[in-house]
């Protein structure tokens, strides 16, 4: 059997900087799925867990399809962040912490693992999710230098991704290659290329929870230039037209996770 949960932090502090968990477990030695997921501008933490192993992930996705096997038995836990929210559990966060290719993220290792067996072991959501709760009020360090990019981010939002990377540093006060050093010092993507997400996030939020009743609202939603853009940024971003893309992926749990499963 499989099953997909999906839980908001607790903690007021942690819910700061952490948008959502979610839990996939299936017990089936003969499950397979085969899936790809999208760009996001949340970054997310994940631990595969099979048998004793664990498999720590992190992804930045801010420009490709990436695809997923799950075989077997297994237990997933995912930690979606917010924009800017793992900056503030570890120091100097692009520094070699991940490797971009593998997604391997072994930094916490293994001091983690007693911590996640406990997760996994428990029943019930509610105690899952304070005691991932905990796990991160331990290991929160609030990093003061983020409030440049803070109001970059805040500008992105507020105009879903429309606003000129010079209009954007000319609002900061600060020179566009300085916006740029600290895009590329603590988010990892160019300017353009956090905005080009944004826009795409921002329509598929706009199609499912909306109320929109075609594309074309949905385009005018997230103020593309016109439907060729539309078109042009989706097949960028996902290799299909959004006709195609809306109607392939499937909304998993209560909160932003839609994956695309192989036929």
């Amino acid at each position: 059997m499989e099953r997909f949960l999906t839980v908001k932090p607790k903690s007021e502090l942690i819910s700061k900087y952490i948008s959502y968990y979610y839990f996939h477990d299936s017990d089936d030695e003969g499950f397979y799925r085969s899936f790809v997921f999208f760009p996001h501008f949340k970054h997310g933490f994940t631990v595969y867990k099979q048998g004793a192993d664990f498999r720590t992930l992190y992804t930045m996705n801010y420009d490709r399809q990436i695809p997923v096997e799950l075989k077997g038995r297994f237990q997933k836990l995912g930690v979606a962040f917010k924009p800017l929210g793992m900056n503030h559990f570890v120091t100097n966060f692009n520094s070699g912490l991940y490797d971009p290719e593998t997604f391997h993220f072994p930094h916490w290792n293994p001091e983690i693992f007693p911590e996640l067996e406990e997760i996994f072991q428990a029943e019930g959501m509610d105690q899952k999710r304070d005691l991932l709760d905990s796990l991160f009020e331990k290991r929160f360090r609030l990093n003061t230098g983020l409030e440049i990019l803070e109001q970059a981010l805040s500008r992105i939002f507020s105009t879903f991704g429309t606003i000129r990377a010079d209009d954007l540093a000319s609002e900061i006060g600060v020179n566009r290659k300085t916006l740029l050093r600290h895009f590329k010092k603590h988010l990892g993507c160019s300017i353009e290329e956090y905005k080009k997400v944004v826009k795409f996030r921002t329509s598929i939020q706009a199609a499912s929870s909306n109320g929109l009743k075609n594309l074309t609202e949905v385009s005018l939603y997230s103020l593309y230039y016109n439907q060729s853009d539309f078109t042009n940024r989706f097949k960028e971003l996902t290799g299909q037209t959004p006709g195609a893309f809306f109607t392939s992926i499937q909304k998993m749990g209560e909160e932003d996770i839609f994956w695309k499963f192989d036929e």
